[in-house]
């Protein structure tokens, strides 16, 4: 889901970066980028993805890829993410979305997580998917190419529940993970800690 404008000069550009599924006990961790023109109008309605209903972002997500001059979609798998670790795990999905990405005058990133192996200029912002509606326009296709692919998987690994939780520690997904253990698509590191600290038995 990538496009590309080298029409358009540098300091003509902003560019907005954001993840989906850090928390996840299942699934990848998604995260997008969104390049506009720095005198775009917002688009009404773009915000923090977790602020904007469900039916609402799947009119949002492709109105944002038509009107973006790019966007990019980075994944990192639950076998990633236990071999490498979040944070490296983070950063493999963010210069994959990145790739591709005309240069921009600056990268906005959601959090305090800079790109490690991005040469532009990048700034973090706490809270910034609500503050910059250009984050919150990557926070929005990040979240749902993330629940579209949660929902694909909830067909090949039924009973989990993914296509209501995305992949998060529900009490009907712990529940189907202690009765019949889990599956190839959850994060064994993630299961342990959860696990460990509730004083459960986790089934191998």
């Amino acid at each position: 889901m990538k496009k590309g404008d080298s029409s358009l000069r540098a300091s003509d550009l902003k560019a907005g970066l954001d993840e989906v599924g850090m928390g996840s006990l299942a699934g990848p961790v998604c995260i997008a980028v969104t390049v506009f023109p720095k005198t775009k109008i917002p688009i009404t309605g773009v915000t923090d993805s977790k602020k904007v209903s469900a039916k609402k972002r799947i009119v949002l997500a492709p109105r944002i890829v038509e009107e973006a001059v790019f966007v990019g979609v980075g994944w990192a798998s639950s076998k990633i993410i236990d071999e490498w670790g979040l944070a490296e795990a983070w950063h493999r999905a963010a210069l994959d979305a990145l790739e591709g990405m005309p240069k921009v005058e600056m990268l906005w990133i959601d959090g305090e997580r800079e790109v490690k192996g991005y040469e532009g200029k990048q700034t973090t912002v706490v809270k910034g998917d609500s503050l910059l509606w250009i984050i919150g326009a990557a926070s929005i296709v990040a979240k749902v190419a993330r629940d579209l692919t949660m929902h694909e998987l909830s067909q090949s690994y039924r009973g989990f529940g993914w296509e209501r939780n995305s992949g998060y520690g529900s009490k009907e997904h712990i529940a189907r993970i202690l009765k019949d253990g889990p599956c190839p698509q959850h994060r064994m590191t993630f299961l342990k800690k959860l696990f460990r600290k509730k004083g459960l038995t986790l089934k191998q």
